[in-house]
């Protein structure tokens, strides 16, 4: 019995599948095949079971896995602490965001890496659905998702904090008729043009304002935010974006886009916060850059 087969084990438990988890952990499906069968042969007793579901932990098992887990969690619980004693922390942080969100983060990153430039840090852009579902498959540590898009059985398994609710804004350039407002509300855009980002949260809040208001005239979406901006910039079209996404943009800050709220419409605000999944290790590495996130946007508020 050693470290190593209760990883194994933990894998299996968490994917429900035999080959995801020798995936995951680098090694052959018929390594960890082997590893499993030898350490319920030294236990005594069935750990998984095979169903239509794939891979599913017995009634015994489960008792077992979980017993691994707290071991697990102990083993890296001290693995750190000696980091802290030598005042260094090492390891990995993969943390998954909105692409139009990603630039706003760029002085916590920065900082970070400064602070603690033995921790790797991957970061990736993808929409809160695959965020949600990366974390699900270990496939990311951290997450910021937009809260009000998820149904509640999608985020049983996961730890959830939120940060902030970010209003969504009408941004205009600084020649439109508009730019002036205080304030609009959806009539006021009907006889617009709009540009849209091509991401989930955009579309569905698009297609939810044209059921509720009727068609608009979009005439053209995409995923490079860059040319949005610019469209309206020249005053071509208009825009809906969530605040967070563009308040600290140099077009906006620079005048030449103006935001305008969005009133007598709901939601005209979007809750974003962290989310991990709650029976996996959360690392000091991970707790640490989570802390500069926090501070960061706390600026915003």
């Amino acid at each position: 019995m050693n470290i190593e087969q209760f990883e194994h084990a933990a894998a299996i438990a968490k994917t429900g599948s035999i080959s995801i988890a020798a995936e995951q952990l680098h090694v052959s499906q018929a390594g960890i095949s082997k590893s499993l069968a030898k350490f319920e042969e030294e236990l005594g007793i069935k750990l998984f079971k095979r169903s239509r579901l794939g891979t599913e932990p017995t009634d015994r098992g489960k008792i077992i896995l979980r017993k691994i887990d707290e071991i697990l969690t102990l083993i890296e619980e001290i693995k750190e602490e000696s980091q802290i004693q030598s005042a260094l922390i090492e390891g990995e942080v993969r943390f998954s965001i909105g692409p139009n969100i990603v630039a706003i983060l760029s002085q916590s990153i920065i900082s970070f890496k400064r602070d603690h430039p033995n921790v790797r840090l991957a970061i990736t852009g993808k929409n809160s659905e695959a965020i949600v579902q990366d974390l699900r498959e270990d496939r990311t540590d951290l997450g910021l998702i937009y809260f009000d898009r998820h149904r509640q059985e999608d985020l049983k398994d996961l730890t959830l904090h939120k940060m902030l609710d970010s209003r969504i804004i009408v941004y205009v350039g600084k020649r439109s008729p508009l730019a002036g407002r205080v304030s609009v509300t959806p009539g006021d855009l009907l006889d617009q043009t709009f540009v849209n980002a091509d991401n989930n949260y955009s579309n569905w809040f698009m297609q939810d304002f044209i059921g509720k208001y009727g068609s608009v005239n979009i005439i053209f979406t995409s995923n490079n935010v860059d040319i949005l901006k610019r469209t309206i910039a020249e005053n071509v079209a208009i825009g809906i974006f969530i605040e967070l996404s563009m308040k600290n943009d140099p077009l906006v800050t620079g005048g030449d886009i103006v935001g305008i709220p969005l009133v007598d419409h709901e939601p005209n605000t979007v809750p974003l916060g962290w989310a991990r999944l709650t029976n996996k290790h959360f690392s000091i590495a991970q707790r640490e850059f989570l802390k500069y996130l926090i501070r960061e946007y706390d600026n915003f508020k």
